[in-house]
């Protein structure tokens, strides 16, 4: 998928790094990138988290550091309340002007498929409520002493599989994508299929899945089903609905499929997937 570029400008406005909160009733799609890495931390809401080629859960604590040019996006569940982020985007080459500054670059490097840290230290978390009050130079300094803290942090987990090099794709198809990429997030409960899709892009079928899995590293369908499972674990573990009302309002046409497909993402049930989160039983 071919995302938009944002375009921070943090020259033009004589930033070194860019800091800013996050307080909306939800997370919509905007599958975007930028040269600048990004450092977010998720201060309240859940949801589905996009980054690369990667699908996977969000929460309140969850940390990541986006690579350079990785695209990526945060999408609420729909149940979910506000949602909340602390966002820190800087260049690498801020770090360039001191030796000091050289130990970061194999941890950039690390994080061009994006990093997750599942256990972040109370000191980091700390670190970041502090920005909250800081000055601009104090920020910055914040920023250092985070990562600091995270490049030897020894729970970290890589994210995508695909680092998508996003900078090189033409602009014209930026829009494009973005826009099929809203309309599959916005339709992800209803029945989708290859046609569809190729006809909302204006192209045959067989085009339209070439450009899909060029763009995002997987194919329309298994995009369509890896998301389908996100929402139907969120779901799982949040409600006491059926298995099987679960599957059938996430875009599954029968219990086998939705079974199968969950199983082949999640390498478990979803009777397990809710168990394992201390639920009660499963109603059919």
């Amino acid at each position: 998928m071919k995302p938009e570029l944002e375009v921070l400008s943090l020259e033009q406005q004589r930033k070194s790094i860019n800091y800013f909160e996050v307080d909306l009733p939800s997370f919509k799609p905007y599958w975007h990138y930028h040269p600048e890495l990004e450092l977010t931390l998720i201060t309240k809401g859940n949801g589905t988290r996009f980054v690369g080629n990667s699908i996977q859960a969000y929460q309140e604590g969850d940390l990541v550091l986006i690579g350079e040019n990785l695209p990526h996006h945060w999408v609420s569940a729909e149940d979910s309340a506000e949602q909340g982020a602390m966002v820190l985007q800087f260049p690498s080459s801020l770090f360039d002007t001191f030796k000091e500054g050289e130990g970061l670059r194999h941890f950039f490097k690390q994080a061009e498929g994006g990093l997750h840290f599942p256990r972040p230290q109370q000191k980091v978390l700390d670190l970041f409520d502090q920005l909250k009050e800081a000055s601009p130079l104090g920020r910055v300094g914040g920023l250092m002493a985070i990562l600091d803290i995270l490049k030897d942090d020894g729970h970290q987990q890589s994210i995508s599989m695909v680092t998508h090099p996003a900078h090189k794709l033409l602009e014209k198809q930026q829009s494009k994508i973005s826009k099929t990429i809203t309309y599959i997030l916005e339709h992800i409960n209803e029945p989708l299929t290859v046609a569809q899709m190729a006809a909302f892009t204006h192209m045959v079928p067989q085009s339209f899945c070439r450009w899909f899995r060029k763009g995002v590293g997987m194919s329309f369908i298994t995009f369509l089903n890896s998301t389908r499972v996100e929402n139907a674990c969120h779901e799982l573990i949040n409600s006491d609905r059926s298995i099987a009302e679960i599957a059938f309002d996430n875009g599954f046409e029968s219990i086998g499929h939705f079974n199968r497909t969950f199983r082949k993402v999640k390498d478990k049930t979803p009777s397990d997937h809710r168990s394992g989160h201390h639920q009660g039983p499963p109603s059919f």
